[in-house]
């Protein structure tokens, strides 16, 4: 039978079932005797026009009714408890490992702090700050040690403190994506903070009225952070040992693990902060059993869920101990160049292309970029070393690094000229390279034949950066949709600087409002990662993104050791920021190669002219009434 003559003499009982499988309340017996035939028509289909489009909308029929049919009934409630009573205490229970080293080397690090107080009476001056520790010795001559905890009003200090215990976990937590090291070195800085903390207070002869003010709510706080570090170890586990995944998949699997832990701390932190918002100021009046109290049973619940009852939930579901994680499928995308792209699909294939190129592109900037960023660091620090001799504000630390300003030099602007024409190479290199080519040597015919162009490029855009008062920085932002043109075109079409100058404002102009829009788009989300490196908004928030807690962690590391250690604190920033700075230069430059390749399609049609010549050729896979005339 042809397609077509078995398409007309059963689509009025396909029209039927397909409005009955969307109603609720129809005959069962219509229902049953309708799917019966379907997928009979299913098989008949799938064995005579198994190519054809009306297999695949019978399959799809079929499908949805039976899932309707079979699905379970969704159970928020038991899904809810189900998850604290099996899925996360087995999931604590594969990470337990992760939780002891967590647990071990926070100890450690309390040790570490406490003898480091004991034998540098000085030393919790430099953890916790000259004037907190003034503060407090203020307070213990009145009478009130712990008085801070009384000082503001209760409901904003719990917003306050809760935000930050989550923001504290949450930083645990998510950087042990540095293969661990991240992890552990949040661990170790709040462990040397408790530690030297205590023990201060120890010399003081107030060890015990410190212990049960901070431990009325640190049992549930400090607890957390320890966990939150054991789901760190987790993450960083999943990069360190893949097995038989990849790296990416064994990454995505342990995240999703550590992820579960984290969540589950939550509630605990709520707790927390209540407790220190609420409780922790009446310290002075409560009577030690009930303070006592307080600590051991919120101990005795964190042991007991975190650490006991993982293991009687594996003795009770032993097979559902070992998981095989299945990797997602994810079929590879073509991107098709040649294409006029709205603002919305510049971003969302700039960001596909970075993904896919991701690991090209770090190879050329960690093995030939970095080595010279970091020469020319070591340059700057060594000739403005007097300028780093105090803690930089992060407009300063890029003045100095730039040099802009009084702080500028000749060599700056050439070297950093050099660095992001490097850059650019690399990342319009990654998107053309063949895949017989060795990345490296590629690389470098790719240099030979751009790197001077592309060189002339990022030298004049640099300049007008430096030099360019404000005012007119804001009005260059316009001429973005031109001065993005030059890459590509030096990098695609292979020409020189001053033709692609030239050529940038005829083939800009095309696609100028999406264009724009894009860079606007993407100068937001740098203005956005920004913020996580270095909070602007300051006051109780603003020393807790990553650029002050790596600062806090150099001087931890740095301050007994070396004079100079303001230095060492601004070249660890300095990195930071110029690896921050790499990433976001590559987006922009796939983001420039994408805004080209539209504006040119614009002018030229040439996907337009492809697809023409395409067009006609018929599909196999679908069949029309024709083909059987």
């Amino acid at each position: 039978m042809k397609e077509t003559s078995f398409i007309k003499q059963n689509k009025k009982k396909w029209a039927r079932f397909e409005k009955l499988a969307g109603r609720k309340n129809n005959d069962p017996d219509e229902v049953s005797e309708l799917f019966t035939e379907i997928t009979e028509d299913l098989s008949y289909a799938r064995t005579f026009y198994p190519r054809r489009s009306v297999r695949v909308y019978l399959n799809q029929l079929a499908q949805g009714v039976f899932t309707s049919l079979y699905k379970q009934k969704k159970q928020p409630l038991g899904n809810f408890m189900q998850f604290w009573k099996v899925s996360l205490p087995l999931e604590l229970y594969r990470a337990r490992r992760n939780m002891l080293m967590a647990f071990i080397f926070f100890g450690l690090a309390i040790i570490v702090g406490a003898v480091s107080q004991h034998y540098d009476q000085n030393f919790v001056d430099i953890i916790l700050g000259e004037g907190y520790v003034r503060a407090t010795e203020e307070r213990i001559a009145n009478g009130d040690p712990m008085g801070v905890y009384g000082e503001m009003p209760q409901t904003s200090m719990f917003l306050r403190i809760t935000l930050n215990n989550i923001m504290v976990a949450f930083m645990t937590f998510v950087l042990g994506i540095f293969a661990t090291m991240g992890t552990y070195l949040m661990l170790l800085s709040n462990g040397i903070m408790l530690g030297s903390f205590q023990w201060w207070f120890y010399g003081k002869q107030l060890l015990l009225t410190s212990f049960l003010a901070v431990w009325i709510h640190g049992a549930f706080e400090i607890s957390s952070i320890v966990i939150a570090g054991g789901a760190g170890i987790t993450v960083g586990n999943g990069i360190l040992f893949p097995r038989s995944y990849s790296r990416a998949q064994s990454l995505i699997f342990s995240a999703k693990r550590g992820l579960m832990i984290m969540l589950s701390l939550v509630p605990f932190f709520i707790i927390a902060g209540f407790l220190e918002s609420y409780v922790t100021r009446y310290y002075n009046v409560m009577p030690a059993w009930s303070k006592w109290m307080i600590i051991l049973s919120s101990f005795g619940i964190i042991i007991a869920y975190y650490v006991i009852y993982p293991f009687l939930v594996a003795r009770k579901y032993p097979e559902k101990i070992a998981v095989k994680e299945v990797p997602r499928f994810i079929p590879k995308r073509k991107i098709e160049w040649n294409k006029i792209r709205k603002t919305s699909e510049v971003f969302t294939d700039t960001f596909y292309l970075f993904i896919k190129y991701a690991s090209n592109i770090t190879q050329l900037f960690f093995s030939i970029i970095f080595p010279i960023l970091v020469g020319l660091l070591i340059a700057i620090f060594i000739f403005d070393y007097n300028d780093f001799n105090y803690n930089l504000g992060m407009l300063e630390l890029w003045g100095t690094m730039f040099g802009t300003g009084i702080y500028f030099a000749l060599y700056k602007l050439l070297a950093w000229s050099l660095i992001l024409a490097l850059i650019f190479c690399a990342v319009f290199y990654c998107i053309q390279k063949d895949e017989d080519e060795g990345l490296f040597s590629g690389y470098f015919k790719f240099l030979a034949k751009r790197l001077v162009w592309m060189y002339i490029y990022t030298l004049l855009v640099l300049s007008v950066l430096i030099f360019a008062p404000g005012n007119l920085l804001f009005l260059l932002l316009f001429a973005a949709p031109f001065l993005s043109m030059i890459p590509p075109l030096i990098a695609i079409e292979k020409k020189d600087f001053f033709t692609a100058f030239g050529n940038s404002f005829s083939l800009g102009k095309g696609a100028y409002g999406d264009s724009l829009g894009s860079f606007a788009i993407f100068v937001l989300i740098s203005l956005i990662f920004l913020c996580t490196l270095n909070n602007p908004l300051g006051g109780g928030f603003g020393e807790f993104d990553l650029i002050s807690m790596f600062e806090k962690i150099t001087e931890y590391m740095t301050i007994t050791v070396f004079d100079g250690y303001a230095v060492i604190k601004a070249f660890v920033s300095a990195l930071i920021y110029c690896i921050f700075f790499f990433f976001m230069l590559s987006i922009y430059a796939l983001s420039f190669s994408f805004s080209y390749y539209s504006s040119n399609e614009m002018k030229t049609a040439k996907g337009l002219f492809e697809r023409l010549e395409r067009f006609g050729k018929r599909n196999k896979t679908f069949e029309t009434e024709d083909d059987h005339e």
